[in-house]
């Protein structure tokens, strides 16, 4: 079956044609380790660990490498708060993001490579870009010059007059164009590592571009994330790594939606973040992968508990239905040489991931699929390989409304309403550790 992605690049769906026979490259932007991961995090993993469950089921050789942002200024602000050793605080959530994978029952990458172990080729890219007229020093910092890059904004669509006004862009005056982006962080203090301009750390976007290049090469399949990442991280690595090899850096560009909450993005400053482990505390790991995979990956999820919840019911209906079909091998030949319902689940897995209507097919032939043990297996098989689904008895805790539960959230109230915000949000803290999400109305 041919697969069709949606690439970004091109704008449109496209079919899916490696660069080398059957091997494929994928890369995609890992986390920045300094807080729990969240349901954002959640969703772009399981879409991506979908795409490589479906690839190798496709019969291709994936080298997949997701990274760790391992020095970065987020940890750095959280090493100084917590009076913590940076590489404590990164080693600390790499651990608990790890383990979040692992309950998603997400494949590990074939690579997962840290920032902080491959400063020297990072330094060495940099000094190549600087020999090549790309990249110029500022004070301690090396930017890269966007005006030399003759495509910058292929990626994202827009102009490089507009970029130079976009989001995230560092502030300086001395810089030659306001969209040139740092490469390197330095010092007076001979602080981090030491390069030939002098000592620092790396950027945020130099890195990407670095991994994908000594972990896949010069050119990749596949480079993904979420599509907060389009711009500028994204076309910043297009930019630096093209300059470098003169040679396009990925051929598929696949992002996968926001999950809003409230109807907006997430994000710390709204203070509307869900970590994966508050979601685990109430309801089991393949509720919430299960959930996700209802949604196309390019598809914003609205998220609610309702929803998360009628999710949990109808996954139980799955395992229900699947609970005492074989789990013996078969040949994907058996699958190719049917024209039943199990061609159409995998026909609309290659359409551009269409989980939902792969779904839809199997619950709408359920009856059917039960009644025939070789389609009941076959399905099943998609269900527990590609769509990693364990299609196990669910593991949750319910949590109930204790009287000490209502008393807190009485005393909660009572600190709103005197504006005292301090215990309002330890009281809130101590609720969501409870496995309770609390949402707060406007106060009169």
């Amino acid at each position: 079956m041919e697969l069709k992605l949606t690439n970004t690049l091109k704008r449109k769906k496209e079919n899916f044609k490696p660069l080398k026979n059957d091997n494929v490259s994928m890369y995609v932007c890992g986390i920045t380790p300094y807080d729990y991961s969240h349901i954002g995090h959640g969703r772009c993993y399981v879409n991506f660990d979908l795409l490589f469950r479906l690839l190798k089921f496709l019969g291709y050789n994936v080298n997949y490498v997701r990274n760790f942002t391992d020095i970065d200024d987020k940890i750095l602000k959280k090493a100084l708060i917590t009076n913590l050793e940076y590489q404590e605080i990164a080693n600390k959530f790499i651990k608990h993001f790890h383990e979040d994978m692992f309950s998603l029952n997400c494949l590990e990458p074939t690579k997962e490579p840290k920032v902080t172990e491959n400063i020297g080729s990072i330094i060495k890219f940099i000094k190549e870009l600087i020999d090549k007229g790309y990249a110029y020093k500022v004070n301690n910092d090396i930017y890269f010059e966007t005006g030399k890059f003759a495509n910058y904004g292929k990626l994202s669509g827009k102009n490089l007059d507009e970029l130079q006004a976009g989001a995230r862009v560092e502030v300086n005056l001395d810089k030659i164009n306001p969209a040139d982006f740092v490469l390197w962080k330095g010092n007076d203090k001979e602080e981090f590592w030491r390069a030939p301009w002098g000592y620092g750390r790396p950027g945020w976007h130099i890195e990407c571009s670095v991994l994908a290049k000594d972990f896949l090469g010069d050119s990749i399949d596949i480079h993904g994330g979420g599509q907060d990442l389009i711009f500028p991280h994204h076309e910043n690595e297009i930019a630096q790594s093209e300059s470098l090899t003169s040679k396009q850096f990925a051929k598929y560009w696949i992002h996968n939606a926001f999950v809003n909450i409230d109807k907006e993005k997430m994000s710390k400053s709204s203070g509307n973040i869900l970590t994966l482990q508050e979601i685990f505390k109430k309801y089991d790991p393949m509720v919430l992968r299960f959930y996700f995979l209802q949604h196309q990956y390019k598809t914003p999820i609205e998220f609610s508990f309702e929803s998360l919840k009628a999710a949990r019911t109808a996954y139980k209906k799955l395992i229900m239905a699947f609970e005492k079909v074989d789990d013996e091998p078969f040949r994907v030949t058996t699958i190719e040489s049917k024209k039943d319902v199990t061609t159409m689940i995998l026909k609309s897995l290659c359409d551009d991931l269409n989980t939902p209507k792969a779904l839809g097919i199997i619950f709408e032939n359920l009856d059917k699929i039960k009644k025939d043990p070789e389609t009941a297996q076959t399905v099943k098989f998609i269900l527990t390989n590609i769509f990693g689904l364990t299609l196990e008895s669910l593991k949750e805790k319910e949590v109930k409304i204790t009287p000490e539960i209502e008393e807190l959230i009485k005393k909660r109230e009572q600190a709103r309403e005197n504006k005292d915000w301090k215990l309002a949000d330890q009281i809130r803290d101590k609720l969501v550790e409870l496995g309770f999400k609390v949402q707060d109305k406007k106060l009169n």
